[in-house]
């Protein structure tokens, strides 16, 4: 990880209490929490503004199927008989030894995986609260979380997600999801290029279906900044 970056920190931290910060990204995170005081507060605040949220979602409880599988794996059966104790513990014993040697095989010749650099970004309104979650990587990906604040526009219009470059016109990426659901979004190559150089997207209300253009026409109400991981 960077050195301490607000608004770097900000993103990150939004991601990790959500969740959509994972495997080796989400781990590296973890360390650096626990030796920043400024990113411990910054998934604070995040785990305070969505407490709400979480709280809102109704109590769904586990199917009895899952229950008896779990059951089943604390509980296997009775014990076998004591005249052949012995011989099930020797047998234990073999292939615990089997499974550790080949744990240890796995972690010394399974290569690590590659490193993939990641730019989060948060869309928040005028009030701070968070409305989109953006997730870019340069492997041509593009995620879009919609939080639950962000219902459909007014009039049967839509949300639609820009490319900012850096010179150029803006490039239409999708319309963006409304209520907690999540957009997946497959850039080109050039698409991905010109988003690493301006890191900056737009948000812009249109008619239903998206700009009849292939251009904003309607007005920008939202813009983020990525920030790398």
């Amino acid at each position: 990880m960077k050195p301490d970056n607000y608004e770097r920190n900000h993103a990150l931290a939004a991601e990790y209490v959500v969740g959509t910060l994972q495997g080796a990204a989400r781990q590296r995170f973890e360390r650096w929490m626990m030796v920043s005081a400024r990113v411990r507060r910054q998934v604070w605040y995040w785990e305070r503004r969505l407490q709400p949220f979480n709280e809102s979602l109704p109590e769904e409880a586990a199917p009895k199927a899952v229950w008896n599988s779990i059951e089943q794996r604390l509980f296997p059966g009775t014990a076998p008989v004591a005249s052949r104790w012995w011989q099930t513990l020797t047998a234990w014993r073999w292939s615990t030894g089997i499974a550790v040697l080949a744990v240890f095989a796995l972690l010394l010749w399974t290569p690590s995986p590659p490193v993939v650099t990641h730019y989060v970004g948060v869309v928040q309104s005028q009030q701070a609260e968070p409305l989109w979650l953006v997730n870019a990587s340069v492997d041509h990906r593009l995620s879009v979380k919609a939080m639950p604040p962000v219902q459909p526009a007014d009039g049967g219009r839509d949300y639609q997600l820009w490319l900012l470059p850096e010179s150029g016109a803006p490039i239409s990426l999708a319309l963006l999801p409304t209520g907690g659901a999540r957009l997946q979004i497959d850039l080109s190559d050039q698409q991905v290029r010109q988003l690493l150089q301006s890191r900056s997207l737009a948000i812009s209300l249109e008619p239903a279906g998206g700009s009849p253009t292939g251009q904003p026409t309607g007005p920008v109400v939202y813009q983020t900044r990525l920030v790398q991981m």
